[in-house]
């Protein structure tokens, strides 16, 4: 076993106490959340970044990362803080063993995703994993397509996602072309 399955399960088991504890509920809100943040922030990233831009001098490159993380993070929050109260509201109603069972296997599918695009976006920026582990990996094979496969399933009905990826295309070169100049 590679240390990276070592990671990757790791990994995955705290998805999966996480979802057990939280339960199918907070998970399905949660899952909701994240990807309704990822939407507001493809939209709103252009508005944000100009707005910032207008405000700061500085870091012009990374506007749109930027702009993209606040929607995100405060997209995030609203979404949470409704669903925490909706708990709050369903905790007269028992669904017993099978909400923590549930919200379990939503946290692994989750951070099997998260893993997926934590590698991907990594080996974007040129940040690659030992050959050898990769080589010895027996569950990178698995995890790996994930987020790239969900993008490519998304970029049709959003369109604004080809533009994202475009985007942090774009950011990645200016990067690299930083990272060659220093």
């Amino acid at each position: 076993m590679a240390p990276i399955d070592i990671v990757i399960l790791i990994l995955i088991g705290l998805g999966a106490y996480e979802g057990y504890k939280k339960g199918l509920l907070l998970s399905i809100v949660g899952l909701i959340g994240f990807v309704l943040a990822i939407i507001l922030g493809v939209y709103f990233m252009d508005p944000v970044s100009k707005w910032l831009a207008s405000k700061l001098d500085e870091l012009t490159f990374a506007f749109p990362i930027m702009a993209f993380l606040i929607v995100f993070f405060l997209t995030l929050l609203i979404v949470n803080l409704a669903g925490w109260v909706l708990k709050k509201m369903m905790d007269m109603i028992l669904l017993g063993g099978f909400d923590s069972i549930a919200g379990a296997i939503l946290g692994i599918v989750k951070s099997g995703f998260f893993i997926s695009l934590f590698m991907w976006l990594s080996l974007q920026f040129d940040l690659k994993l030992p050959k050898e582990w990769r080589a010895k990996s027996e569950y990178l094979q698995y995890i790996e397509p994930l987020a790239p496969s969900v993008i490519w399933v998304l970029e049709p009905i959003f369109p604004k996602v080809k533009q994202v990826i475009e985007t942090m295309d774009e950011i990645v070169k200016e990067f690299r072309k930083d990272a060659a100049a220093d």
